[in-house]
Protein backbone atom coordinates (compact mmCIF):
# COMPACT_ATOMS: atom_id res chain seq x y z
CA UNK A 1 0.00 0.00 0.00
CA UNK A 2 2.88 2.40 0.68
CA UNK A 3 3.76 2.37 -3.01
CA UNK A 4 0.51 4.09 -3.90
CA UNK A 5 1.64 7.36 -2.36
CA UNK A 6 -0.61 10.36 -2.71
CA UNK A 7 -2.22 12.90 -0.46
CA UNK A 8 -2.53 10.69 2.62
CA UNK A 9 1.02 9.34 2.60
CA UNK A 10 3.09 10.84 5.40
CA UNK A 11 6.55 10.40 6.82
CA UNK A 12 6.62 8.65 10.21
CA UNK A 13 7.32 12.00 11.93
CA UNK A 14 4.13 13.48 10.51
CA UNK A 15 2.11 10.38 11.33
CA UNK A 16 3.20 10.65 14.96
CA UNK A 17 2.50 14.40 14.97
CA UNK A 18 -1.07 13.83 13.75
CA UNK A 19 -1.61 11.00 16.23
CA UNK A 20 -0.47 13.19 19.11
CA UNK A 21 -2.51 16.15 17.87
CA UNK A 22 -5.64 14.01 17.78
CA UNK A 23 -5.07 13.02 21.40
CA UNK A 24 -4.33 16.63 22.42
CA UNK A 25 -7.54 17.84 20.78
CA UNK A 26 -9.43 15.22 22.77
CA UNK A 27 -7.94 16.65 25.97
CA UNK A 28 -5.79 13.62 26.78
CA UNK A 29 -2.56 13.65 28.75
CA UNK A 30 -0.34 11.19 30.57
CA UNK A 31 3.25 10.04 30.59
CA UNK A 32 3.01 7.75 27.56
CA UNK A 33 1.35 10.40 25.43
CA UNK A 34 3.86 13.02 26.63
CA UNK A 35 6.68 10.71 25.50
CA UNK A 36 5.05 10.40 22.07
CA UNK A 37 4.65 14.18 21.89
CA UNK A 38 8.33 14.65 22.77
CA UNK A 39 9.26 12.17 20.05
CA UNK A 40 7.12 14.11 17.54
CA UNK A 41 8.92 17.34 18.45
CA UNK A 42 12.27 15.59 18.15
CA UNK A 43 11.26 14.25 14.73
CA UNK A 44 10.89 17.80 13.41
CA UNK A 45 13.87 19.30 15.23
CA UNK A 46 16.46 18.49 12.53
CA UNK A 47 16.30 21.48 10.19
CA UNK A 48 18.36 19.55 7.64
CA UNK A 49 15.87 16.69 7.38
CA UNK A 50 13.85 16.30 4.19
CA UNK A 51 10.70 16.08 6.34
CA UNK A 52 11.41 19.25 8.35
CA UNK A 53 8.87 22.05 8.26
CA UNK A 54 8.78 24.94 10.72
CA UNK A 55 4.98 24.73 10.91
CA UNK A 56 5.05 21.05 11.83
CA UNK A 57 7.71 21.71 14.46
CA UNK A 58 5.69 24.55 15.97
CA UNK A 59 2.48 22.52 15.84
CA UNK A 60 4.11 19.55 17.55
CA UNK A 61 5.55 21.90 20.21
CA UNK A 62 2.06 23.28 20.88
CA UNK A 63 0.70 19.73 21.11
CA UNK A 64 3.44 18.85 23.59
CA UNK A 65 2.48 21.93 25.61
CA UNK A 66 -1.16 20.79 25.68
CA UNK A 67 -0.30 17.22 26.62
CA UNK A 68 1.88 18.47 29.46
CA UNK A 69 -0.87 20.85 30.57
CA UNK A 70 -3.43 18.04 30.58
CA UNK A 71 -0.91 15.99 32.59
CA UNK A 72 -0.69 18.74 35.23
CA UNK A 73 2.82 19.92 34.26
CA UNK A 74 2.50 23.71 33.98
CA UNK A 75 6.25 24.37 33.90
CA UNK A 76 6.60 21.75 31.15
CA UNK A 77 3.80 23.48 29.25
CA UNK A 78 5.67 26.77 29.39
CA UNK A 79 8.91 25.10 28.30
CA UNK A 80 7.25 23.35 25.35
CA UNK A 81 5.54 26.44 23.92
CA UNK A 82 8.46 28.85 24.47
CA UNK A 83 10.09 28.20 21.05
CA UNK A 84 6.75 28.89 19.35
CA UNK A 85 6.26 32.16 21.20
CA UNK A 86 9.81 33.15 20.23
CA UNK A 87 9.20 32.66 16.49
CA UNK A 88 9.76 35.76 14.38
CA UNK A 89 6.54 37.44 13.25
CA UNK A 90 7.26 36.36 9.67
CA UNK A 91 6.87 32.72 10.74
CA UNK A 92 3.64 33.11 12.71
CA UNK A 93 1.26 31.76 10.10
CA UNK A 94 -2.40 31.02 10.74
CA UNK A 95 -1.84 27.35 11.59
CA UNK A 96 0.77 28.21 14.21
CA UNK A 97 -1.38 30.97 15.70
CA UNK A 98 -4.37 28.59 15.92
CA UNK A 99 -2.20 25.96 17.63
CA UNK A 100 -0.91 28.52 20.14
CA UNK A 101 -4.45 29.72 20.83
CA UNK A 102 -5.44 26.13 21.66
CA UNK A 103 -2.82 26.20 24.39
CA UNK A 104 -4.28 29.47 25.64
CA UNK A 105 -7.75 27.93 25.75
CA UNK A 106 -6.36 24.95 27.62
CA UNK A 107 -4.72 27.28 30.13
CA UNK A 108 -8.01 29.11 30.66
CA UNK A 109 -9.80 25.85 31.44
CA UNK A 110 -6.99 24.35 33.53
CA UNK A 111 -7.17 23.96 37.30
CA UNK A 112 -3.85 25.87 37.25
CA UNK A 113 -5.41 28.86 35.45
CA UNK A 114 -4.81 31.21 38.39
CA UNK A 115 -1.12 30.35 38.71
CA UNK A 116 1.29 33.14 37.75
CA UNK A 117 2.86 31.00 35.02
CA UNK A 118 -0.55 30.25 33.49
CA UNK A 119 -1.62 33.89 33.58
CA UNK A 120 1.66 35.06 32.04
CA UNK A 121 1.47 32.46 29.27
CA UNK A 122 -2.13 33.35 28.48
CA UNK A 123 -1.19 37.02 28.18
CA UNK A 124 1.79 36.26 25.96
CA UNK A 125 -0.24 34.00 23.68
CA UNK A 126 -2.99 36.63 23.51
CA UNK A 127 -0.38 39.11 22.25
CA UNK A 128 0.74 36.58 19.60
CA UNK A 129 -0.47 38.12 16.31
CA UNK A 130 -3.85 36.77 15.23
CA UNK A 131 -2.98 37.24 11.56
CA UNK A 132 -0.50 38.86 9.31
CA UNK A 133 -0.82 40.08 5.73
CA UNK A 134 0.09 37.54 3.05
CA UNK A 135 2.31 40.10 1.35
CA UNK A 136 4.21 43.01 2.85
CA UNK A 137 2.41 46.33 2.53
CA UNK A 138 3.58 48.90 0.05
Amino acid sequence: MDQFGGLFTYAPEKQLYYTVESEALLGNGGAQLAAQAEKAVLGFSDHGSSTWAFGDLAGSQCDLALIRLFSGDLDGTAQAIRPVLDLPVSHRNNGIVVSALRVRQGLMASPARTAVTARDLRAEIEAFPAHRPALPRG
